[in-house]
């Protein structure tokens, strides 16, 4: 039953106890002494307020310095390391209870300066990352996001923004883009759920799936064209010499012929096979792009030899840009968009603009040509709109751009032209 009653209540009963005790005390020793009432009450009244009020006192000091106690608690809960509510113990129990809370303070403001160095430190390397991470409070709203986020989407202003404002949703436990994502590409959204100051927060990765799939087309298309150069020139290589040889024979009039009928169709066989083979050596070359070797380039190092190639071009550069690239890979980039542009039909001359957009440096090609039908095929190898085309023009010149980590878009309309923009982070 004792188990159940309260501190006060506790303290309470053993005022009671006492007070009981005193009074039996004093009746005993009444009797004793035969004293009448009067004196009897004249003797234990005294000794019974004393006892009393010393037992109230102490019953204060107790629960005063429990009260401290909670407060000092609080004090704690509250990051108050330095208010301190039991400064008048100096000595005794209390003063070591103080001690002991004095080590606890130091070591949660110990515990949370290191916590708040961790968190900073991972914020920092989150920011650094190539990966969209962003994290959301327990409201759903965006608490930080890294710059490769902000680059992801496509406006900048997130601040006071929502997930869902963003297009992205919690469906059946797992985030998701909706059809009114604001975002540029295709994400797998990775979730990890933390605690932070007592609330739940949300951390989600961004994993591009375009990516993969970039990845997966060109080994698919490296192992085929590996395919196609083996098996085509092992077939062409023995024709083209052969056609060549019967050629060399017919002029030193070793063959002889009636009519121009045979020289005519060594002739077909040897153009065309010279053309299957300069086609598949083209296609080599794609499939055996090296790696980027990238440096600092300036505008006007491409803007000198893109005019010299194409003297008619008009270049747009209000400054001088410098751009992190490998200079062959881009510039053969440039030279293929800007030919095609060339051969769009305009009546005018192509235009280059290089141009700032936010964290992103943009290089564009534009003319005024009829525009490109089918754009839906723009990059399906061996399609083409051109009579001579082989269809890997633009195959081969985004693969250029992507080998150094740009992007390649193209943006055409019928009859008012065609515009591609090479996107280069800065």
């Amino acid at each position: 039953m004792s188990s159940k009653l309260s501190l006060e209540q506790r303290i309470r009963r053993y005022f009671y106890m006492v007070i009981a005790v005193l009074l039996t005390l004093g009746i005993a020793l009444s009797l004793s002494l035969k004293l009448d009432w009067f004196a009897s009450i004249s003797l234990l009244l005294p000794f019974i307020g004393i006892s009393a009020f010393a037992l109230i006192k102490s019953y204060r000091t107790i629960t005063d310095v429990v009260e401290r106690f909670g407060l000092q608690l609080d004090a704690l809960a509250n990051d108050e390391s330095n208010s301190w509510h039991l400064a008048s113990y100096q000595s005794g129990r209390v003063a070591a209870l103080k001690q002991d809370f004095a080590k606890l303070s130091n070591k949660i403001a110990k515990n949370k300066r290191h916590y708040m160095q961790t968190e900073e430190f991972v914020f920092e390397f989150a920011s650094m990352l190539d990966l969209p991470i962003v994290i959301l409070d327990p409201h759903g709203l965006i608490y930080f996001s890294n710059k490769a986020f902000i680059n992801s989407i496509s406006h900048r202003q997130i601040e006071g923004k929502s997930a869902s404002d963003l297009g992205i949703v919690l469906h059946n436990g797992e985030w998701q883009q909706n059809s009114d994502s604001q975002f540029k590409q295709r994400f797998q959204i990775s979730s990890q759920t933390f605690w932070r100051t007592g609330r739940n927060f949300e951390l989600l990765t961004f994993f591009s799936i375009e990516q993969q799939l970039r990845d997966n087309e060109q080994l698919v298309w490296q192992r085929l064209i590996r395919v196609l150069n083996h098996e085509v020139r092992n077939s062409l290589t023995p024709i083209y010499s052969m056609s060549q040889s019967l050629q060399t024979l017919k002029r030193q009039g070793q063959i002889s012929s009636h009519d121009d009928l045979a020289q005519d169709m060594l002739q077909v066989i040897e153009k065309r096979a010279q053309h299957l083979l300069d086609f598949v050596a083209s296609y080599s070359a794609f499939a055996k792009l090296p790696p980027a070797q990238k440096q600092a380039i300036s505008s006007e190092q491409l803007n000198t030899r893109l005019s010299a190639i194409f003297p008619e071009l008009v270049i747009n550069s209000s400054e001088e840009l410098y751009v992190n690239a490998d200079f062959g890979q881009l510039e053969q980039a440039l030279i293929n968009l800007i030919k095609n542009a060339f051969e769009a039909g305009s009546n005018s001359a192509p235009t280059l603009t290089w141009s700032r957009q936010g964290d992103n440096l943009n290089i564009a090609i534009s003319d005024q040509g009829c525009g490109i039908q089918n754009p839906d095929n723009l990059f399906v190898p061996f399609y083409s709109t051109k009579a001579n085309g082989t269809g890997i023009g633009l195959v081969i010149t985004r693969e250029l751009v992507r080998n150094q980590g740009f992007e390649l878009s193209i943006n055409s309309k019928p009859q008012q032209g065609t515009e591609a923009n090479i996107i280069v982070p800065i």
